[in-house]
């Protein structure tokens, strides 16, 4: 406990009267060999004042608190609970008492002659043998009348060289039980790796909980790290409690020997210090962006707040979701943040599993976060709150959550208290911000989409760790046809290359679906064996450059070109029939592909790729502004229109009856430009 004289902190500060002056604070004269004075002091005495004691007549000095010689700490009587330098204070020892071992004591910690409290394990023709704890056990040699199972006081009676204890019974009645654990200093879970082999004691939170059939393990945090501690016993612990254990170091985990629970001034003194240790460890490091850019300087105080906060959420075992737009942009994206926060979590836990669990990218089809993979993110993050104790978890929505198509998916997941954070480049909705815990979008700062949601991710991502992230922001600038060339510059790949490994990624994407695949992506993206990335990235690559020319051929040949009265050429191409289903390349990329043949010999087109009930928008050379488009059409066309997209490109939704009214008032607004 803590000394109650000087308050836990070693130290007194006495008020003695001072010499110089004898009490009175006035001085005539002084000596300056005896006296150290300062420039301050000097001016006093001129002025017929005590300078060391400033006229007061009394000094201030600070004393080593001789109650608990300066540890701040003392001793509490196991009984009563008053302070003192044993176990036991006076009073108390002088009633009949006996000891109980707690698991950490060793035989370092047993006295010969005194009484312990002990369990009958077994009886043999030598005698019953007691264990006095997990680890010690006793030979008593007589044992009247004892059965396996039976508690009773022993006394030590001698200890072997290799260890042996013997023991006799004490006859001895109403006593008190003092249980004693090892006593150990706090040792801080950074200094871990250094101690394998050791007993440790540690205090910190507890920030996950996983059950097996034989055992707990906790995740514990005290700021400086986290470390997994393993529990055979049966402890009453939760998630967020402030524990302390005292156990054994293996390699990536403790074998808890005790755990007990902190409580009142004890556990709030701890938990205020980890938080302290904890925003001190999650300031992110900023070294700069890879180029100079306006735009991303501006964004520059949030992205950091953004770090802070993944950080954060690392340290604290929070499970973190990284759900990303399939296309080559939100998959550098995703897999930026990704490496980064796995690498993070290594380094911080030093368990190889917690990498899985506690950061998750996840894969969506649409341009936007929809209720059906809500439901999936959320029904994994109860059920696993449920089973295992973790965080309701903070959602990173990357190349997307910036429209209000958002809003229902983020706003059902901040029900069950899980944090959004959104990436994006997209044109953005004011009305989503008041749901966000941050909104990264380079619109809201005056730019424009040539910053890629890849890049943003990229630059946060070197903020968390030291990584070389740079291709994939060059992957991601090629993949989303971007200008921001200087991305490119810095990559070793030349552009044909970087059109190749987004080609690639998005090919692949198509057909995984749903699934992240990381190890694939991951090849695909250069951080596997890189001879077989090349042979990779040509291998799907050339597939899907022969598959969009087959398709390419087939639309050309039936896309419908107007040259309206406004100087635009108005492109339509029917993609439910005249390309193949469920096959690369999807719609808004055969459209895009056709656009950019069309776009050759038009300076000023807008290509539509219409099916059944949505209509994919490319523009060239056009004030275009489909956000604004959208909303006009959902007012006057009951067709329960939807989209967005970018301000140039994007895609609308509507009822499949309703399809001619809404592409012929498409038509008419883009005339009308």
């Amino acid at each position: 406990m803590l000394c109650q004289k000087c308050n836990g902190k070693g130290i007194i500060e006495v008020e003695k009267t001072c010499e110089i002056c004898n009490g009175t604070g006035k001085a005539k004269s002084f000596d300056p060999k005896i006296v150290n004075l300062t420039e301050d002091q000097i001016r006093l005495f001129m002025k017929g004042i005590c300078g060391v004691c400033s006229g007061k007549g009394k000094i201030k000095i600070i004393e080593i608190c001789r109650n608990c010689s300066g540890s701040g700490k003392v001793k509490r009587c196991q009984i009563c609970g008053r302070e003192t330098d044993q176990e036991l204070c006076p009073e108390c020892r002088k009633k009949p008492y006996v000891f109980k071992l707690k698991n950490s004591c060793g035989i370092e910690e047993i006295r010969i002659g005194k009484l312990y409290l002990g369990t009958v394990s077994s009886i043999t023709d030598i005698g019953a043998f007691v264990n006095l704890n997990k680890r010690l056990r006793g030979l008593l040699r007589k044992h009247p009348g004892l059965r396996e199972g039976d508690e009773v006081v022993v006394k030590i009676t001698n200890i072997g060289v290799n260890g042996e204890i013997d023991l006799s019974t004490a006859e001895i009645d109403g006593y008190n039980i003092v249980e004693i654990s090892k006593d150990i200093e706090v040792t801080p879970i950074s200094s871990i790796p250094k101690l394998i082999g050791k007993t440790v004691k540690i205090r910190g939170l507890v920030t996950h909980i996983k059950e097996t059939a034989i055992a707990k393990i906790l995740t514990l945090t005290d700021g400086t790290g986290s470390v997994n501690c393993t529990v055979f016993d049966d402890v009453d612990v939760r998630s967020e409690d402030v524990v302390e254990v005292i156990g054994t170091i293996r390699r990536n985990s403790i074998d808890a020997l005790e755990v007990e629970k902190l409580l009142g001034q004890d556990a709030y003194e701890i938990r205020k210090r980890i938080e302290n240790e904890i925003e001190k460890a999650c300031e992110p490091e900023f070294k700069g962006f890879l180029v100079k850019n306006e735009i991303l300087e501006k964004l520059k105080d949030e992205m950091i707040a953004v770090a802070r906060e993944l950080k954060k959420a690392v340290y604290k075992s929070r499970p973190i979701i990284i759900r990303h737009h399939w296309d080559a942009d939100g998959t550098c994206g995703g897999v930026a943040l990704e490496i980064a926060l796995q690498n993070l979590v290594e380094r911080i836990h030093r368990d190889k599993e917690a990498k899985y669990y506690l950061v998750k990218r996840k894969v969506s089809r649409a341009p936007f976060y929809e209720l059906e993979d809500l439901v999936r993110d959320l029904d994994e993050s109860l059920e696993d709150a449920e089973r295992y104790g973790d965080k309701i978890p903070l959602v990173v929505l990357v190349d997307n959550g910036s429209g209000k198509e958002d809003l229902p998916a983020v706003q059902h997941f901040l029900l069950f208290g899980a944090d959004v954070i959104t990436i994006d480049h997209h044109f953005p909705d004011k009305e989503v911000d008041k749901y966000l815990l941050y909104h990264i979008n380079p619109y809201r700062v005056g730019g424009d989409s040539n910053i890629t949601s890849g890049i943003l991710c990229v630059e946060i991502a070197r903020m968390l760790c030291d990584v070389d992230l740079k291709n994939l922001a060059a992957i991601s600038v090629v993949g989303d046809r971007s200008n921001a060339e200087e991305y490119i510059a810095l990559c070793e790949m030349s552009k044909d290359e970087l059109k190749d490994v987004a080609l690639a990624i998005e090919y692949e994407g198509f057909y995984l679906r749903f699934k992240s695949a990381s190890t694939i992506v991951h090849e695909i993206l250069g951080f596997g064996r890189k001879d077989r990335q090349k042979k990779l990235v040509d291998l799907l690559s050339g597939y899907a450059k022969k598959a969009i020319e087959e398709q390419v051929k087939v639309g050309m040949e039936n896309v419908k070109i107007q040259l309206l009265p406004n100087g635009v050429a108005l492109a339509a191409f029917d993609v439910e029939n005249y390309s193949r289903k469920f096959e690369f390349p999807p719609p808004g990329k055969l459209t895009g592909e056709i656009h950019d043949r069309l776009k050759q010999n038009y300076p000023r087109i807008v290509t539509i790729g219409f099916g059944p009930d949505f209509a994919v928008i490319r523009s060239e050379g056009v004030n275009l502004d489909i956000p604004k488009i959208v909303n006009e059409l959902r007012k006057e066309v009951n067709a329960c229109v939807d989209g967005g997209g970018h301000l140039v490109v994007g895609s609308i939704k509507f009822v499949q009856g309703k399809k001619k009214d809404v592409l012929s008032k498409l038509a008419a607004k883009i005339s009308e430009l």
